[in-house]
């Protein structure tokens, strides 16, 4: 904008050329990126290619964005991994070498874009009743490590006790802010902490979010109405109203307006809902090319809601999800079949017997037959365990979705075959450790491998793994 005013038509061209490919690593680098998110970046540089091309830099600009239009079109659908030799793929234990201490108990953990340079950078955070908490955000200095050398991290103390932590461009300026679920305050249970560009998180005076109430645990970071930017979607087990009451809707929807104010929706947008919500998978599931939320329940149905085009959702559970009560805890989607649809893999600590297919099934699939209708798929390849976490990734760059399943005795890693079929390779692939409470996963090395950052389930410690190939 500002070298439209000053600089006239051609420099704006290139300005706006500019935004875009910084578009491209700000929508690519979070490792949770969805397919809906790259249909949105390939729109805007289609549309800046054929309506800007008879004054805008036309055989430079025209070149490099069919390049990169052709170089995106053809990426996997899942989140990103690159392998020449897919085969030959394993993660390697580097704690000790680029972790500055791998002995303090975290209780979160994400990898995020904190400044400009390459490769993923690290924030944890710890709390303490009483005394607040503190946010170290750990640079990427490559070979060095991360927040090893001098400089190369950064603390930052809140009064408030932090209960959750996600990450997200909301300002648009190419780097990661973040929002804090925090313990209740007359403000209310969010926190919004913008990025200055070199790592480090502060409020702004200008922006006060609605009021977020008591009971919500966590928030997805998504352009709900798909303008452009940003939108919050907190959901929470038992979310109250000001009078300590079970609210009806349980979720908050708070809208972008685009200027950097929020506004509370969700009467709208969000459909009546029982309690109970412990997490959420969120893609497109009908193929309108607008994001649905599967609602993750602890001891109750999953529930699928059905974004209309315009960000109000419509439960569609008794329409197109199979009936299933069980004691769910985690989901994650992909395209296992690669028909072109995302399914879901769903883990539970458990199911009742009548929605076994097998005795003791704790983990199952629901394959997406079309229109985002979900039908129930077994598989015997997983362990009849309760089981806790499910990520999946194209860990070996083949383009066929991989699984790690988390689970009480410790790590399943399943490498795809394509078409529903896995091999269990989890002593050939991943060095044996201990329980895991949870992981996230990003670019250290700059590689187009995905790493690993877990947190272990008996002390909370942090543990790292390199993707290599041997």
């Amino acid at each position: 904008m500002y070298a439209e005013l000053i600089f006239g038509g051609d420099y704006y061209c290139l300005a706006m050329f500019l935004k875009i490919i910084n578009e491209f690593p700000k929508q690519l680098t979070p490792m949770e990126v969805k397919i809906f998110y790259r249909a949105w970046l390939l729109f805007r540089i289609w549309r800046f290619l054929f309506h800007n091309r008879e004054t805008c830099l036309q055989k430079f600009t025209g070149v490099f964005l069919v390049i990169l239009l052709f170089s995106i079109g053809v990426g996997c659908s899942q989140k990103r991994g690159i392998a020449n030799q897919p085969r030959h793929q394993l993660y390697q234990d580097v704690t000790e070498s680029y972790l500055p201490a791998s002995k303090v108990s975290l209780q979160g953990a994400t990898f995020v874009r904190a400044d400009r340079k390459l490769g993923s950078d690290l924030i944890w955070f710890v709390s303490t009743p009483g005394k607040g908490s503190k946010i170290k955000i750990l640079f990427n200095r490559g070979t060095s490590g991360i927040g090893r050398d001098k400089g190369a991290s950064k603390v930052q103390r809140f009064s408030e006790n932090i209960r959750f932590l996600a990450k997200g461009d909301i300002s648009g300026n190419g780097v990661d802010d973040l929002v804090l679920i925090v313990s209740p305050q007359k403000k209310g249970s969010a926190k919004v902490l913008f990025n200055n560009g070199k790592g480090y998180f502060y409020s702004r005076l200008e922006l006060e979010l609605p009021f977020v109430p008591k009971g919500v645990e966590r928030v997805d970071l998504i352009d709900l109405d798909q303008d452009g930017d940003v939108d919050f979607l907190f959901t929470g087990r038992k979310i109250l109203d000001e009078n300590e009451k079970l609210k009806r809707r349980q979720g908050q929807v708070l809208i972008n307006n685009g200027g950097g104010k929020f506004k509370d929706e969700t009467f709208l947008l969000w459909p009546n809902l029982p309690s109970g919500v412990i997490g959420t998978s969120i893609a497109d599931y009908n193929q309108d090319g607008f994001p649905d939320v599967f609602l993750v329940y602890s001891n109750a149905q999953n529930r699928l809601l059905i974004n209309n085009g315009v960000g109000k959702f419509i439960d569609r559970t008794d329409r197109l999800l199979p009936r299933m009560i069980d004691q769910s805890t985690h989901a994650d989607w992909a395209d296992f079949d690669l028909d072109g649809d995302n399914d879901l893999l769903v883990t539970n600590k458990g199911l009742r017997e009548l929605y076994q297919s097998y005795p003791g099934e704790t983990i199952y699939f629901l394959e997406n037959v079309g229109s985002g209708r979900f039908v129930k798929k077994p598989s015997k390849i997983f362990p009849a365990l309760p089981a806790f976490r499910v990520y999946l990734l194209d860990v070996n760059g083949t383009g066929i979705p991989d699984v790690i399943i988390l689970n009480e005795k410790g790590l399943l890693y399943l490498v795809g075959k394509g078409e529903w079929d896995f091999s269990v390779e989890t002593k050939k692939r991943f060095p044996q450790t201990s329980p895991m409470r949870e992981m996230r996963f990003g670019d250290i090395n700059g590689d187009g491998f995905l790493d690993l950052l877990g947190i272990t389930a008996k002390n909370n410690y942090p543990k790292l793994w390199l993707n290599r190939v041997k």
